[in-house]
């Protein structure tokens, strides 16, 4: 066995000189400078959490400077990870099995009987389908003198993953003078065995990785890790909501319909995965997936109450089980007495200059059929004085040869992945949710934009025949609205009774209210930076609400414009956008029909009021001035509201992007009702005889196409068959 120099510091050695593997990070950290590497680490901590869902806050701080591993160290963590990862996953076996440790008094059966930790229901007469224990994870320290000891055991949920394969690609980023140095083994390919693994183990299916409910009370033990973790894998981030057991298998509810589920890393402690069996909280967990793990056809990376070797009740038996599993002593002992004054200290970036803070090494595991791999690398964690985990930062293995695990790889022609994340692929809670935060956000700038255009009318008080008419329809277009109550809509309101009721009723709260939750709930399909933008844009609109929302109305006018424009120049035209689109295109079609079947219930020769309303209504002023020099005129106005293909504002504009994207769904009679609908929208462009009775009537036919686009990509019934429908089928059957 290799010896290890004793060391109470990374960095520096008993002689006070910076040990070999450290030189090159020092360099280039005084090449950086202190105050600069100050801002690095800021600006790493930002591109990280940027990654993070929405409201998630993260638990720690990362550091820039890495914690740099020679070769000889890590094989040494490596035989020790893989020994130990061994064994617990035999006493597994063991557990939820033949039970002969039990038998031959190795552990207490009450010990195992009474923990929390352990479910009977998992206990088989044969294995399952894969190693209970599938991931591992363990916490380690380089004691006093010198040598690695196991602090934890990491077996159930496997913490912080995803941010070990995602520090280093920020990092290299954020401070690529410490990359420059070369001879740093890399994570990709090690990563790329793993998904190959996963996806190999899958046969066809589907591999995700299983989240807590966002807002759960019994949340994940970090949502951000399992983002990160999807991400890094390229596979999908699923909810327990998102799943459904048929014939005795698990299903993702897609767009599709349900598409088989064939492995789950899950984020979801065991008592939450399965309330039939564990008895939880009815909805938190998915009923069957026990059962489907048993019946083989779920791959649960790692098995439900997997997590009882790690319980502390159970690891104080583990070192005396090494060799019963597998005849040897631990390559790792364990750590013993106060790991804060025992564990190595390493540098960390502050503010004030390098603080040299009690190191904990997390590295990482994964069982690939035949063995265990370890990842080349890992976190590292600075203690805080309570000994809990308070920085974090990259484990670097300085290593230039190739990987030795390069050997054990088949030849043979890889298994065809799973396509991901086509448009079909998309999860159902996905779509729902990317599609009303689509509604949502054109109600808010709808709401905002009748607002504006009431509130100084209101104001003017004055007795002039158009200008009565004005607030007389503005009012009936606010209470259709639902910004004005029915009783104040149907008499002479006034700005300030207008004023009142929006501090009374805050309607515009409820409405900001609704797209933050939907913003919350469709984090995971916006890149970092557009969330980061739109999450800056929502908070300016919130704040600007409280102390009065007419002067509000402009910044929300704003996050609308950003939220449009972040979706037209940042999102491909694919998936989750499609959704995102039909819901902004049917809610401004609807709420325009409506408003205009008020504002243009009137003979063609009262219209006038109506349509300067209208084209404003629509942000066409300017528009109409430069084509028409401002005479408002039927044929004109009409047109270019109704049927103006070049003007986003316009119902036949909406209908025709509507139809575009129903199109790229193949839904092809709801694109055909959408063609339809802009067909009699050019038609009313050119006539004044009776228009609101059409409008309405299309507003009603845009509500009825919502209802089926629900129906047919969210909640997956069948269409409704007609009454003669079903006469027809009986009078085939006789």
């Amino acid at each position: 066995m290799m010896h290890v120099a004793a060391s109470s510091d990374e960095m520096i050695d008993r002689s006070g000189r910076i040990r070999t593997p450290w030189v090159p990070v020092m360099e280039a950290f005084r090449s950086v400078g202190l105050e600069e590497m100050g801002r690095r680490a800021t600006a790493l901590n930002r591109q990280v959490r940027l990654a993070a869902p929405y409201g998630v806050v993260a638990r720690h701080r990362y550091d820039p400077l890495p914690a740099p591993l020679t070769a000889s160290e890590f094989a040494l963590l490596e035989a020790g990870v893989k020994q130990r990862a061994g064994v617990l996953n035999s006493l597994l076996e063991d557990l939820y099995g033949r039970q002969s440790v039990l038998q031959n008094g190795l552990i207490p059966p009450t010990t195992i009987f009474k923990s929390r930790h352990f479910v009977r229901s998992m206990c088989t007469a044969a294995p399952l389908a894969t190693p209970r224990l599938s991931l591992y994870a363990a916490d380690i320290i380089r004691g006093a003198d010198g040598r690695f000891q196991i602090v934890r055991d990491h077996t159930g949920i496997i913490p912080s993953f995803g941010h070990a394969l995602t520090l280093r690609r920020v990092a290299s980023g954020t401070v690529p003078e410490l990359f420059r140095t070369g001879g740093l083994r890399s994570l990709r390919p090690a990563r790329e065995m793993l998904v190959d693994h996963l996806q190999r183990d899958s046969q066809g299916g589907m591999v995700a990785i299983l989240s807590a409910s966002a807002g759960s009370p019994a949340q994940s033990l970090d949502m951000m890790d399992d983002a990160l973790l999807a991400r890094a894998l390229g596979v999908l981030l699923i909810e327990p909501g998102d799943l459904a057991t048929r014939g005795g298998a698990l299903h993702v509810k897609t767009l599709s319909g349900l598409l088989h589920v064939a492995t789950l890393v899950r984020g979801l402690s065991g008592i939450e995965l399965d309330p039939l069996e564990q008895g939880g909280r009815p909805g938190a967990g998915i009923p069957g997936a026990f059962g489907a793990i048993r019946a083989g056809v779920l791959n649960m990376l790692n098995a439900p109450g997997s997590s009882l070797a790690e319980s502390p009740e159970v690891a104080a038996y583990v070192p005396q089980l090494f060799e019963t599993f597998c005849g040897a002593a631990p390559l790792l002992p364990t750590a013993k007495g106060d790991i804060l004054l025992s564990a190595s200290k390493a540098p960390f970036v502050d503010p004030a200059g390098l603080v040299s803070t009690p190191l904990m090494f997390r590295l990482f595991s994964w069982h690939d059929g035949t063995g265990w791999q370890v990842l080349p690398g890992g976190l590292a964690f600075g203690l805080n004085e309570a000994g809990v985990a308070a920085n974090m930062k990259d484990i670097w293995v300085l290593d230039a040869d190739e990987p030795h695990y390069y050997s054990g790889v088949s030849h043979s022609e890889p298994q065809a992945r799973v396509p991901f994340l086509p448009a079909a692929h998309l999860p159902s809670r996905m779509a729902d949710n990317l599609f009303w935060l689509g509604r949502s956000v054109e109600r808010l700038e709808a709401a905002a934009r009748l607002l504006m255009l009431a509130l100084p009318r209101l104001e003017a008080g004055t007795s002039l025949p158009r200008d009565a008419a004005e607030r007389s329809l503005i009012t009936r277009c606010l209470a259709k609205a639902q910004l004005l109550p029915d009783d104040l809509a149907s008499g002479n309101i006034s700005g300030r009774l207008l004023r009142q009721s929006l501090a009374r009723r805050k309607p515009m709260a409820a409405l900001l209210r609704e797209v933050t939750r939907l913003v919350n709930a469709a984090s995971e399909r916006l890149s970092p930076s557009m969330l980061a933008t739109v999450q800056m844009a929502l908070d300016q609109a919130t704040t600007a609400l409280e102390p009065d929302e007419e002067q509000a109305l402009s910044t929300i006018l704003g996050f609308a414009a950003t939220f449009a424009g972040i979706a037209a120049e940042n999102m491909s035209r694919d998936g989750g956008w499609l959704f995102l689109e039909m819901g902004r295109r049917l809610e401004r079609a609807e709420a325009f029909s409506e408003s205009l079947a008020i504002l243009l219930d009137a003979p063609p020769e009262r219209l006038e009021p109506g349509l300067a309303l209208g084209i404003e209504l629509a942000d066409s002023v300017l528009s109409y001035d430069l084509r028409h020099a401002g005479i408002l005129a039927p044929g004109p106005v009409l047109a270019m509201i109704l049927a103006d293909s070049g003007n986003p504002r316009s119902l036949g504009f909406q209908c025709s992007a509507l139809r575009w994207s129903l199109d790229r769904l193949g839904a092809d009679d709801d694109a055909e009702a959408a063609r339809l609908l802009h067909t009699e929208a050019t038609k009313l462009a050119s006539g004044t005889a009776e228009l609101s009775g059409p409008l309405s009537a299309i507003a009603a036919r845009l509500r009825l196409l919502s209802d089926r686009v629900q129906r047919r990509f969210f909640t997956l019934l069948p269409e409704a068959h007609q009454l003669e429908d079903e006469e027809e089928v009986m009078a085939g059957t006789s």
